[in-house]
Parts: C-alpha cells; structure tokens; sequence
C-alpha cells in the first residue's frame, strides 16, 4: 500500500503527515533525518480525510485549545517498538516519563537503552508524544524535532500557551540582535520548563483504544 502525505506549516517548522489507507502513519519534522521513519513510497493528498482532521486537531493543540489527539494511528515496527509506541500514548498532557520508567510500564526493566532507540524512531511524533520523555535526572537529552522544539512543545503543555505566543515572546526577549532563531526559542521557554519534571504513575490515555496494527 502507497502512503498519502500532506504538508502543513506550524510553529515548530513544515510538518509532513503521512497516512497508510485512512490511518495516520507518521508526522515527520522539516529536518527529519533521512530514513530515521522507514516508509513506501508516497502521493500527496491534500484532501484525505485523516491528514485534513490530524491538521485541525495539530492547530488546535499548537493554539492551546487541544490536550488529547482522537485519530486513527497506524505504527510500522517491531513488536518492541510498538510496546514503547503504546506506552508514549499513555503519558498525559502536561507530564512526563523517563526512559527507566518507560521500561518498567512495558515490562523489561533491562531495556531502558532500547527504549531510548525506539522513542527516536517514533514515527508519528508529537501526536505519539516522544517529547514527553526526558533523563532521569530531568535532562531533555535528544529529539528528533530538535531540542528548541522540545522545550517548546514541553512549555506548552507545562503553561497551556499557544506556541504563537510563545514565538512572540521569543522575538522580545531576545538578548542580542544576532540571536539565532534556536537561542530565540530556548530563551523565551527555559523558564517556564521545571528544572526538575513531576513523574506520575502511569495512567492509559484515550488514545490508546485507538492504536492500530
């Protein structure tokens, strides 16, 4: 089967959503790295149901309006990943999880360097919310989208503020004219991320019903 694409602009850069049939199958960043989400080959279309709804449900969460995606998702992977996958579903809006933790909710405590590996290769990003995990000791540690996008997206769901604010924001506070649009980001958002996460037990999300495959 051929996937579909659409490509929106958003606050945190060009996103690519992809869909397999009327399921989503990926949200890819501009800078996505090559490969890093394995997919077929692809058409786009503009008008496919699912790719118009994941764009107005994507506005509606960068706007502040949206804490829980309602879409029909399908994951491509090994049955590890899908493990991890299921679980970054579960993580609420506005919390977050560490690898060790991740491990221990899917059941193979010896596998928190794996569960590193496969939230990377998180294909259908933000919607699936690999932001979401961070260090044990609270460090951000990589992101596909970047870590300025990370932050951002952790600040959001921290204050329940548009993203459009905050790149507003980013513009005033920037210290130097020749500030980049990186140090921007992470200016405007360093102090509204807790220096140190709340950590809760896991809890199934609703979109958890809806995993497909």
């Amino acid at each position: 089967m051929t996937y579909a694409y659409k490509l929106i602009d958003s606050p945190v850069g060009q996103l690519k959503l992809v869909a397999r049939g009327e399921r989503l199958a990926a949200i890819l960043w501009e800078h996505d790295r090559p490969n890093r989400v394995r997919l077929g080959e692809m058409s786009e279309a503009n008008e496919l149901p699912v790719l118009v709804e994941t764009a107005r449900q994507l506005r509606e969460y960068f706007a502040g309006t949206r804490q829980a995606f309602d879409l029909p998702l399908d994951f491509q992977g090994t049955e590890f990943q899908k493990q991890v996958w299921r679980a970054l579903l579960t993580i609420p809006f506005g919390q977050t999880r560490s690898y060790s933790e991740i491990a221990q909710q899917i059941g193979n405590l010896n596998a928190v360097r794996a569960v590193g590996a496969a939230n990377g290769r998180n294909p259908i990003s933000i919607v699936a919310p690999c932001h979401r995990v961070i260090g044990a000791s609270g460090e951000l540690t990589g992101f596909a989208g970047g870590l300025a996008n990370k932050m951002l997206l952790l600040s959001l769901e921290a204050g329940q503020t548009s993203l459009e604010a905050g790149a507003a924001d980013a513009q005033r506070l920037a210290p130097e004219p020749e500030a980049t649009p990186a140090t921007q980001a992470t200016q405007a958002v360093k102090d509204n991320v807790p220096a140190k996460p709340a950590h809760h037990p896991p809890s199934r999300g609703t979109q958890g019903s809806l995993f497909g495959g």
